[in-house]
């Protein structure tokens, strides 16, 4: 039988004290109680994503996160969670693979126990492997239908290498060839106690966390918890530019930059950066491209952080007649942050909305389970709004300044797709 092999209280964390327990199969799981709420949020983690394929598996971690919610003939866990309030859901990243569930806090525990099982002890049937092998390439084929989804998995195909630049879902080629056993041993390799990560914010508080987990986890000998970690790195991307050719009316424009790894030390000049570029009406892409310009309907943005690399992609949506003036008035704004400061009152108000959206963030259930999660994974050690706040208070015209010379200074990929 599984038992709890450490426990403490973290209380280094505004929301109150998270209880972290680690199993002695090497198994975690963190606890939080939010005063004043009803729901229940629980993430099941397993560091197991499509980073750690090999190129024969490319798409297996996405298929196994649809057969984990297959069930013997004989069980209805699904079914009857949904029929009494639960909420079940699931989701591959490159990193990891996450199962969630959400419920009124009352029925947590009752819950809980039958959830788990659902992941920790799969039954792999070979006929519905097979058909859920269909609906997956039936996924991948909505996917190729959404241009802009379509332009941003060739952006990382081509920035990035193969480990992270691969798609999550895989190709058709590749998941059509799936075998029970390829499927069966990967998640015997991955899915393992010392690779996963139980989360869980509950508005009503719980003491039977621990015991539910030590009868339903499986007895494995004890490995130190497996975690991402943290490299401080600038993601030296492989840059190109092209068109693809796309029957639509518009055209979607793309820039990826080099972009910065999750732990580096200008991650958050990189927050205040964006949100002065794009978010808003008072942004300086939307004030320049659509109100003095008229350029665009729609633009956005992502910052894509890992734990080696990253990248910093811009998204505009334009007439094709507009392409060139819009490239032009874009790079007007990027040799902008090159050679000039912001106005520092304004990267001030920046940092005070952006420590706001924080607060609202961590009033949010699935937010604070995921932060805290998150914090686990890659042991960044940022438990409280307080730490990220010193981070951001660093940040200047000056610093945001230099980052913009790091990334905008260099080379970088563009990307149009259009008629």
């Amino acid at each position: 039988m599984v038992n709890v092999k450490t426990s403490k209280i973290i209380k280094d964390f505004e929301k109150g004290p998270i209880r972290r327990s680690l199993f002695d199969n090497g198994a975690v799981s963190l606890f939080h109680h939010v005063k004043n709420r009803k729901v229940a949020v629980v993430n099941l983690y397993f560091l197991a994503g499509s980073f750690f394929e090999k190129e024969q598996e490319y798409g297996i971690a996405h298929v196994l996160e649809h057969m984990l919610f297959k069930e013997s003939k004989d069980s209805h866990i699904i079914r009857e969670l949904e029929y009494l309030g639960a909420d079940i859901n699931a989701y591959t990243s490159k990193e990891y693979v996450c199962f969630e569930l959400t419920c009124i806090a009352t029925k947590l525990e009752s819950f809980l126990e039958k959830f788990l099982v659902l992941f920790l002890n799969p039954t792999f049937n070979l006929s519905e492997l097979v058909l859920e092998k269909n609906v997956i390439v039936q996924e991948l084929k909505e996917d190729k239908d959404d241009h802009e989804t379509e332009a941003l998995e060739y952006l990382f195909k081509k920035n990035f290498d193969k480990k992270i630049g691969h798609s999550i879902g895989g190709s058709i080629k590749n998941v059509k060839s799936f075998r029970k056993d390829q499927v069966l041993n990967y998640y015997k390799k991955y899915f393992k106690a010392n690779r996963m990560v139980l989360s869980i914010v509950s508005g009503k508080s719980s003491m039977a966390i621990e015991s539910i987990c030590c009868k339903v986890f499986n007895d494995e000998p004890f490995l130190p918890p497996f975690r991402l970690g943290s490299v401080k790195k600038v993601g030296r991307l492989n840059h190109f530019k092209t068109k693809l050719k796309r029957k639509k009316e518009n055209s979607i424009v793309m820039f990826s930059f080099d972009g910065l790894s999750m732990s580096h030390d200008s991650y958050y000049d990189l927050l205040v950066l964006d949100e002065l570029l794009f978010e808003g009406l008072s942004s300086k892409f939307f004030t320049l491209l659509r109100d003095e310009l008229g350029l665009i309907y729609s633009l956005g943005s992502s910052i894509n952080s890992f734990v080696r690399t990253g990248s910093y992609i811009m998204v505009f949506n334009t007439s094709p007649k507009n392409v060139l003036v819009l490239k032009s008035a874009v790079r007007k704004v990027l040799d902008f942050c090159i050679n000039k400061e912001f106005d520092a009152l304004e990267v001030e108000l920046i940092k005070n909305r952006i420590v706001d959206g924080w607060e609202i963030s961590f009033d949010d259930p699935s937010e604070i389970c995921d932060y805290i999660a998150l914090e686990e994974i890659y042991g960044t050690n940022e438990l409280s709004i307080r730490h990220m706040k010193e981070r951001i208070d660093k940040v200047s015209p000056k610093s945001i300044k230099k980052l913009s010379k790091k990334i905008f200074n260099c080379e970088f990929s563009e990307l149009i797709i259009g008629p």
